[in-house]
């Protein structure tokens, strides 16, 4: 299991951060990135997304994982449609689905947009 701390260093730098910006960080720190490998049986559906800040539009199919604890965008995507991003103060671990730590994966930045499936919304 993953030991919670938050160093003096930590709380600086959300110290530094504005509101949003704190909220987008503890909202990642709260739960640790478990990645898993797909499997013969998938969920595609799919998607709008839609960026806060430039209002473009994406039609795209998403993976559905009903165990994964935190939503996740290709960061592939995020750099071919140039989609801002936020730089955590911090880097976040990704464990693997067996808690051992994924050592060529790690958070840094993240995104905000939103998403919508038929008539749903949100922002993720």
């Amino acid at each position: 299991m993953r030991a919670k701390k938050c160093t003096k260093e930590k709380l600086k730098e959300l110290n530094r951060m504005t509101d949003d910006e704190v909220l987008i960080a503890l909202k990642v720190l709260e739960e640790p990135p478990i990645l898993r490998k797909m499997g013969d049986k998938q969920l595609n559906i799919q998607v709008n997304l839609s960026t806060i800040d430039t209002h473009r539009t994406f039609c795209k199919q998403a993976l559905v994982d009903s165990e994964s604890l935190i939503s996740c965008i290709s960061q592939k995507f995020v750099k071919e449609n140039l989609i801002n991003t936020h730089q955590l103060p911090f880097l976040i671990t990704c464990y693997n689905a067996n808690g051992s730590t994924n050592r060529d994966r790690s958070i840094t930045e993240v995104v905000k947009i939103n998403m919508t499936i038929g008539d749903h919304q949100e922002l993720i």
